[in-house]
């Protein structure tokens, strides 16, 4: 027999931890968030991150453009 792979393994723990892990979700965003200013970003990353925050706002500005109803 071979050994659970670690996807199998995350799985398993979040299927039994499940509400631990949706609880902690918020607060580990906060700490991720915190880390991105705090940290040095790499250029290709800022820019990954610049061109992505233009794509979503692009997209809320056509989603509200196109609005039949509010």
């Amino acid at each position: 027999m071979s050994a659970p792979s670690p996807l199998q393994s995350v799985r398993q723990w979040a299927g039994t931890h499940g509400s631990a892990l949706q609880g902690l979700s918020a607060p580990l965003l906060v700490v991720a968030i915190l880390a991105l200013m705090v940290l040095p970003i790499p250029a290709w990353l800022l820019d990954t991150f610049f061109t992505l925050n233009i794509a979503v706002a692009l997209m809320v500005m056509m989603v509200a453009a196109y609005m039949i109803r509010p």
